[in-house]
Parts: structure tokens; sequence; C-alpha cells
């Protein structure tokens, strides 16, 4: 028993490392499915790129729907889902910079948003 007991600790040790990530600041993330981009609400607007992975800053300043709401920075508006769990474990209001990291998601009979994968707060 002792002996499944240490294999099942080393598993688990060496499947935590294998997922460790640089937390320090970077101009690009590397993320799961691909790099994110710093980038801004008028550059997507002008040329979205479907799917494309996208890093912004700015305020989210309105709930619209349940997981939806409109993110603003220094270059105008769009609408953005994101899931409850990738909110950070700290309350956000319209007051709160936040960078989110996500991608472009087009469509045909409604404006272009941002499916977001991660919401950190800046300091």
């Amino acid at each position: 028993m002792k002996k499944i007991l240490l294999a099942a600790a080393m598993v688990i040790t060496t499947s935590t490392m294998a997922f460790a990530q640089y937390r320090g600041p970077s101009d690009l993330k590397q993320v799961d499915e691909g790099t994110y981009v710093p980038t801004t609400v008028k550059q997507i607007l002008a040329a979205p790129e479907d799917e494309a992975a996208v890093q912004l800053e700015g305020r989210l300043v309105r709930q619209v729907e349940k997981e939806v709401y409109t993110f603003r920075d220094d270059t105008g508006e769009i609408r953005v889902e994101i899931d409850e769990d990738d909110f950070p474990g700290t309350e956000v209001d319209e007051n709160t910079v936040v960078r989110i990291e996500g991608e472009v998601d087009t469509h045909l009979r409604k404006e272009t948003d941002i499916d977001v994968d991660r919401v950190t707060i800046v300091q």
C-alpha cells in the first residue's frame, strides 16, 4: 500500500511540475492554445481575424448578459464572453484595470467579440 501511495504522490508531483509556467512580466504570454498578442479594441475591430489570440488591457464597464460584458480600453469598446471560473479570485468592478487574454470570435449575424480564457488584475 505504501508503494502505491508513493507512486501516486510521484505522479502528482511530476505532472504538477510539468505545468509550471513563468508568471512574471511579459510582452507576450504563452498559453495552452497559442501566443496572446498585446493589441487594442480598435485594431481588432478594424481587421477582425477569427480565432486570433489577443491580449487587451482596460476595464469591464458593464455586464450585458450572464457571462457577457462590455470591455473598454483607450481605443474603444467590444463585447467579451467570460466564464465565471476565468475571473481572478478577487472582485472586479468597472474601475478595476484588467488584462484579458482570449481569442477573437467573428460571426455572420452579430458583432465581433472576444471569447476570454483568462482575466487578471493589472496592478
